[in-house]
Order: structure tokens, then C-alpha cells, then sequence
């Protein structure tokens, strides 16, 4: 018999977890051969999310997140999602985005991954890409990017892990993100 369920919840998580185990694969055929540049370098991150890169300050971002699958799954360009930056969200010793939203879109570009993400913050925006792997139980983790930025975050490059915590009872709809990495102007 069908599972039942509250507004077909456990279907998008279902769509969901295979849309991303899919991406995964995809973006692991992808490699680097180093002989290019792209938008973002790659940095070293310790494993605790300390600045590894020579000349690089620590960034972390804490979001609350609504992920908001189109009926049919996510289109290339179509709204995911969208959320707050949370307190407690640094580049180096200074406040990242405070009082800042964000919204996601989904992207077939392996270059962003595949959600693009473009925070809004006073003082600019900043977009940045990820693709979060497999998901383990009640979470998904995986590497994010500094795509572009404007305002006081024009320049800025850099990459790191994210890492989201979905809320009990959602359906993997909502939930609780951190981003750790480095960061270089």
C-alpha cells in the first residue's frame, strides 16, 4: 500500500536525497587538471575550519534554511530555497552579513555546483556555490565556493565545507547550515 503522507513530504526528501546523490556523482567526474583559473581558488582548510591559505582569515556562516523543491523537482534556474544569516556568522574577527538573507537556486553548472547561493547583505552580496553530499541520517555535508561578490565583498575568493542539521519533523525542508572555511580578498 502507498505511504501516506503530510503534503508528500517524504517524497521530496526521497527527490531530494536523489537529485543530490546524483550531482555528487556528476561533480566527482569533474576534475581539475590545474592548468586554468576559475573564480574561485582553492584554499586549505584544517580540519577544526581554520584558516589554512597562507594570507587567508577564517570565515563561518550560520543560516536558518527553507528548502523549497519545484512540484516535478528542481529545474535548472528554478528557485530552491531561501533563509537568514544567523548570528554568531564571521570573516575573521568581523561580523558577516548581519541581519542577512540569502536565496538558492538550483544550477546544472558544475563549475557553482548545484545549488547557487546568493547571500544579501548590507554591505553587498555574495554568491557562492556548493553541492551536499549523500545524506548521513538527519544531515548532508559537503564542499562550498566563493562564486562572485559586490560591494566590500567584490575580490573575495575563496572555499570550505558546509555542513546542514534538518529539523526534526520537516521532511528535510528546514534546517540549520554552517559554512567554515578561508577566505582572501
Amino acid at each position: 500500500m502507498p505511504e501516506k503522507t503530510r503534503l508528500g513530504q517524504p517524497f521530496q526528501a526521497r527527490w531530494l536525497a536523489l537529485v543530490l546523490t546524483l550531482a555528487t556523482v556528476g561533480l566527482a567526474a569533474c576534475g581539475d587538471d590545474g592548468g586554468g583559473t576559475d573564480a574561485a581558488t582553492t584554499s586549505t582548510v584544517n580540519g577544526d575550519g581554520s584558516a589554512g591559505a597562507e594570507g587567508g582569515e577564517k570565515i563561518v556562516i550560520r543560516t536558518h534554511v527553507n528548502i523549497e523543491i519545484p512540484k516535478g523537482g528542481p529545474v535548472p534556474g528554478s528557485s530552491t530555497g531561501q533563509g537568514e544569516v544567523l548570528d554568531g556568522s564571521s570573516i575573521g574577527d568581523s561580523p558577516f552579513c548581519p541581519g542577512g538573507t540569502f536565496s538558492d537556486m538550483h544550477s546544472d553548472d558544475p563549475d557553482i555546483g548545484l545549488v547557487d547561493r546568493t547571500f544579501r547583505c548590507p554591505d553587498g552580496r555574495l554568491r557562492i556555490g556548493f553541492t551536499p553530499g549523500v545524506p548521513q541520517g538527519r544531515a548532508q555535508a559537503g564542499p562550498w565556493k566563493v562564486v562572485s561578490g559586490t560591494g566590500s565583498l567584490a575580490g573575495l575568493h575563496g572555499d570550505g565545507q558546509m555542513e546542514i542539521k534538518y529539523e526534526p519533523g520537516t521532511g528535510s525542508t528546514e534546517g540549520r547550515e554552517k559554512f567554515t572555511g578561508t577566505v582572501v580578498p
